[in-house]
């Protein structure tokens, strides 16, 4: 009974929707948001390489000792040969100040005066670290960690020096130790490694706009028509959106083989939330964007696909921690990259039944309630 009952209300129901003024925008507007978002954000990939290669230092030698060679001209071509920046030399430090302000370097290293007298001797020495926090967000981030670099490699170097000078030896300038390094997962492209990141937005963000668009299209539809409606239209949006979201993955990251996977993770989980959203929005109406809003927005930090969630603010990392919003960002990567992680089927389910709930009971009770008055 109830699967003829199901079927009854197809023709109808759909035929509502199709009259409704936000048909079109219903069913078009989630598949053009995951192009759009998708293909700007993996047509231009950021290099992690290149960015460190367009990093400019800025280098200030104020050493004005006599001993010669002057051993900050040694430090120096050290730094120049193990660091993969570009290299600026300034006469003056406010020189380096107002090329740092301009934005023609990135950051000023300082050698003092008596720089080479106090490498020789057994005093610490003071190099300077200029830094700036109004450049681009990856000239801060590389410039945050020059300090502990700095001291760290400059230390190797005086401590070596000071060693042969002791035994009477020429300095070695070769390194102690070798690393070896090996990618565990290796990224297949450069839009591989921000992809996980756009799955998961579009997800949520088409999951939000066509719930809104779907809620507001059946608003005039009688009370079981417009459930059925939007219970049944979200399983068709949401799988052509992922469709488009899948292709400009698998094109942009040459992952042919993970075709099926980019587009049935995303379809499930976008399916799901759509569900909670108009399930929420039936009962209480849009001011529940009060929260799904920021909620969606903040995926950039609560999925884990940009930073850990454990560098995240406080307050968000404590949300992340009551509900595991990163699982599915880490499903994402486990599709991507082939490593291990798999949807948190029991919350998304569960986020599924409670939209279906709020959906139907809303509406059969509606219809109870005017039947009765």
């Amino acid at each position: 009974m109830f699967i003829l009952f199901w079927f009854s209300l197809m023709p109808s129901s759909l035929n509502d929707f199709r009259r409704s003024k936000l048909f079109r925008a219903a069913v078009v507007v989630p598949i053009l948001i995951a192009l759009i978002f998708s293909l700007f954000n993996l047509t231009a990939p950021n290099d992690p390489e290149k960015i460190s290669s367009n990093f400019k230092l800025g280098i200030v030698n104020l050493d004005a000792s006599l001993e010669l060679p002057l051993i900050s001209t040694q430090a120096i071509k050290t730094i120049s040969r193990s660091l993969p920046f570009r290299v600026a030399l300034f006469r003056t430090s406010d020189a380096a100040k107002e090329a740092l302000s301009d934005g023609r370097i990135s950051s000023v290293i300082i050698f003092p005066e008596n720089f080479s007298e106090l490498a020789l001797s057994d005093r610490s020495i003071n190099i300077k670290v200029i830094s700036t926090e109004h450049l681009t967000v990856s000239e801060t981030q590389i410039a945050k960690q020059l300090p502990s670099m700095f001291q760290m490699g400059l230390s190797t170097f005086i401590s070596n020096l000071r060693l042969a000078k002791i035994e009477n030896k020429p300095p070695n300038n070769q390194m102690p130790i070798t690393i070896e390094n090996e990618a565990l997962y290796k990224a297949n492209s450069l839009a591989s490694m921000p992809s996980p990141f756009v799955m998961n937005f579009v997800t949520w963000l088409t999951a939000m706009v066509g719930s809104v668009l779907l809620f507001l299209s059946t608003n005039q539809i009688t009370l079981l028509n417009r459930a059925y409606v939007r219970t049944v239209v979200p399983v068709m949006t949401m799988g052509a959106s992922s469709f488009i979201l899948a292709i400009v993955v698998t094109t942009s990251t040459q992952q042919w083989g993970s075709f099926f996977m980019l587009w049935l993770a995303p379809w499930l989980v976008s399916v799901c939330l759509c569900w909670l959203f108009i399930g929420t929005y039936t009962v209480i109406g849009l001011s529940a964007m009060v929260v799904i809003l920021p909620t969606v927005f903040y995926q950039s930090v609560l999925s884990g696909t940009m930073i850990p969630l454990t560098a995240a603010p406080d307050w968000l990392e404590l949300i992340g921690t009551w509900i595991p919003f990163d699982s599915i960002g880490k499903a994402y990567r486990a599709i991507i990259f082939d490593s291990d992680g798999g949807l948190p089927y029991l919350w998304i389910s569960g986020a599924a039944f409670i939209g279906l709930l709020l959906n139907w009971s809303s509406d059969i009770f509606r219809g109870r309630m005017k039947r009765r008055w």
